[in-house]
């Protein structure tokens, strides 16, 4: 028996609070078109990237995983603490540029502070 679905699924509602936060993102970042493409991977690189030693107390290190045969490796970044990063919980950190702007480094440092203080690893 095969089940066949004619009916587009529906959106859920977004809390009625988040309409401001919607509507001023909406303002800030243009709609993502052929047109606007080349702004937006700009305006993602302008973003200042974090101090990934945090003052000393974090190893960042740099890899490249390979990819499948025909595709390209994957570059990595790895923040382990100076102190302490054996058998500590991984923290995978991926951004939502979609593909389309930003890279690894985008909100790295909102996870710094676990690294330096021990707390966990992070890839990214």
């Amino acid at each position: 028996m095969t089940t066949v679905f004619t009916d587009k699924p529906t959106c859920p509602p977004f809390d009625a609070e988040l309409e401001p936060v919607v509507a001023a993102m909406a303002q800030a970042v243009p709609s993502l078109t052929a047109e606007t493409l080349g702004a937006l991977r700009g305006w993602g690189e302008q973003m200042q990237r974090p101090d990934l030693a945090a003052g000393g107390t974090v190893i960042a290190t740099e890899r490249e995983i390979p990819g499948p045969d025909g595709a390209p490796d994957l570059s990595v970044t790895i923040l382990t603490p100076i102190e302490g990063a054996t058998g500590l919980p991984l923290i995978y950190n991926i951004h939502g540029g979609g593909l389309v702007m930003g890279d690894r480094y985008m909100y790295l440092d909102q996870w710094l502070p676990f690294v330096s203080k021990g707390e966990a690893v992070v890839v990214s």
